[in-house]
């Protein structure tokens, strides 16, 4: 019988909510489908910025609009190029950045969709959907800093 009465409920908890094996979702295979599905929004993103800057270079699109569309849709490039490699260390930044990028990304998609640009809207929201799915399954199989795994 343990002695500290915090250890035993907190490891008892700890291990049931977080382990090497992780929750439903979260096999092996989990980690380089996210990264990959992470990596497929990283080419499409910085394929909507190359556009952008294609745009403005032909004139179709205001200088000012279009470079910093542009601009916007590169950091946001970087950041899922990180959370997916994140992702495949078993980090944790690409957990969060993932799972906050999905929910702007599906806002992105529902009004895509109100403006007629269905194949577009239904695309970014598909994939937001399936990677939130799995980036939610992926946190409990992710271990907390200082914790052993």
């Amino acid at each position: 019988m343990p002695t500290d009465p915090h250890a035993a409920g907190s490891g008892a908890s700890r291990g049931a909510a977080s382990g090497p094996t992780g929750g439903p979702g979260a096999g092996p295979r989990t980690r380089p489908t996210v990264a990959a599905l992470l990596g497929v929004e990283t080419l499409m993103l910085a394929a909507a910025a190359t556009y952008c800057f294609l745009m403005v270079a032909a004139g179709d699109l205001h200088a000012k609009l279009g470079t910093g569309l542009g601009i916007f849709l590169l950091v946001f490039a970087l950041g899922t190029a990180l959370a997916a490699r994140s992702i495949l260390v078993s980090g944790r930044f690409g957990l969060g950045y993932g799972i906050t990028w999905q929910l702007f990304q599906a806002l992105v998609g529902a009004s895509m969709l109100r403006g007629a640009l269905y194949w577009q809207g239904a695309l970014a929201l598909v994939l937001a959907i399936v990677l939130f799915v799995l980036l939610l399954g992926l946190v409990r199989s992710t271990p907390l800093p200082g914790e052993k795994e």
